[in-house]
Order: structure tokens, then sequence, then C-alpha cells
């Protein structure tokens, strides 16, 4: 029973954190639900609270499926973490370049792009998921 509200946990901070912004260029954050990556994590999370409720009310084990909502979840936000911020500043400098040309002004700088909170919430949340999918059963204890 306590893999499950932990695993319930878990996934109301990896649907929520697709809502949250995942990366700030300046002081504009960027929230993931725009972006392909941003509806896969929230289908994660989704996928994660329908598990976690399936374990709560039927008993089923449900820790295989679990452990690969986690995986996917952490995957997902490590990728977005490590490529995310060159990938946004590429885009405002090529968007930058394009305003000069048009409006014959010259470039200007692009602000610095900083990972958010949400990738953060995301990656414990994922984290958690996983912990609650691996706990091995105790003697006694009932998936």
């Amino acid at each position: 029973m306590r893999f499950s509200i932990l695993s319930l946990i878990g996934s109301i901070a990896v649907a929520a954190s697709a809502f949250l912004p995942w990366l700030r260029l300046g002081d504009v954050g960027l929230p993931g639900i725009p972006d392909p990556a941003g509806f896969f994590v929230l289908a994660l999370g989704i996928f994660g609270l329908l598990l976690s409720g399936v374990a709560a009310f039927t008993r089923r084990d449900v820790r295989p499926w679990l452990v690969l909502v986690g995986l996917a979840g952490l995957t997902t936000l490590i990728v977005v973490w490590r490529t995310g911020p060159s990938t946004i500043a590429d885009r405002a400098l090529s968007r930058a370049e394009a305003v000069s040309i048009v409006d014959g002004v010259p470039i200007q700088p692009v602000p610095p792009v900083r990972v958010g909170s949400g990738v953060f919430v995301g990656l414990a949340g994922a984290a958690l998921i996983v912990a609650a999918g691996v706990r091995r059963a105790r003697t006694g204890d009932r998936p």
C-alpha cells in the first residue's frame, strides 16, 4: 500500500512538471506543455496515476509498469536538461539574426538560458516512481 502512495505522489509531480517552466530564457519561463516532450511527460504522469490507482484498489502488481513509466520520464527529462538550453539558445539567436536582417538593426544579444524548476520536479517525481516500482516486497507485504 505504501508503494502505491509513493508512486501516486511521484506521478502527480511528473504530471505537474509539464506545466512548470522547464527552461528559462532570461526572465521568460518556457513550460514543457506546448512541446511534444511536455505532452509525453504529462501522459506518463497520467498513466502513472492510473497504475497507482489500480494498485491501490485492486491489489494487482503493477510495479514493472511503474518502473517503465519512471524510467521513460527520467530519460525524457534528462534529455531536455542536457540538450534544451543549447537548442533554445540556438533558436533565439536565429530569431535575433532574422529580425536584424529584416528590420536592418543590430543583432540583439541572446539572454542566458537556464534549466527551470519543472525539470527538477519531474526528475524527482520520476525517481520516486522508479523507487516505488523496484522496492522489494517484504514477507507479509502484499503488492
